[in-house]
């Protein structure tokens, strides 16, 4: 039998789960006066992004940003504030909204949870600004770098 909802007798696809919320993080620290933000690659396509992960029950969107920042890039350290923003994914079909933070960075770790599976590279504002363009969070990350600056 086909799962779905009955519809005069026929069975359309069942709706899409609830949107899942999840969290990310914006890591940077300065280096000699010059602001560096902390990037990764993505698992599947191996293209730079910022940590991210889901927000478990019981759990804050900031306290998910630090989590995911240890643990796909090995880095610790404060969330600042609330979210510099928001932006949505669809993955599977299933629609994200992504709440993101920034991370001051205050230890880098030499190894850490998800190094096997992922690059790690720090770089300037305006590198990042450029490997993140036309990506879903290219636009959140701008405004990020604008609230650092200020």
């Amino acid at each position: 039998m086909t799962e779905g909802v009955p519809v005069s007798g026929t069975f359309l696809p069942r709706p899409a789960q609830e949107t899942a919320q999840q969290a990310a993080a914006i890591p940077y620290r300065y280096v000699d006066g010059e602001l560096n933000i902390c990037l990764i690659t993505t698992m599947t396509a191996g293209r730079w992004s910022i940590p991210k992960g889901f927000i478990d029950p019981g759990h804050t969107a900031a306290g998910t940003a630090q989590k995911e920042a240890r643990e796909e890039a090995g880095v610790h350290g404060r969330v600042e504030g609330d979210p510099v923003g928001y932006y949505g994914i669809t993955k599977a079909g299933i629609r994200y909204t992504v709440a993101v933070y920034l991370l001051r960075v205050e230890r880098t770790d030499a190894e850490w949870e998800e190094q096997d599976l992922r690059q790690r590279r720090w770089v300037t504002a305006g590198d990042a600004t450029r490997l993140l363009e036309g990506r879903p969070v290219a636009t959140v990350f701008r405004r990020g770098l604008q609230q650092i600056a200020t």
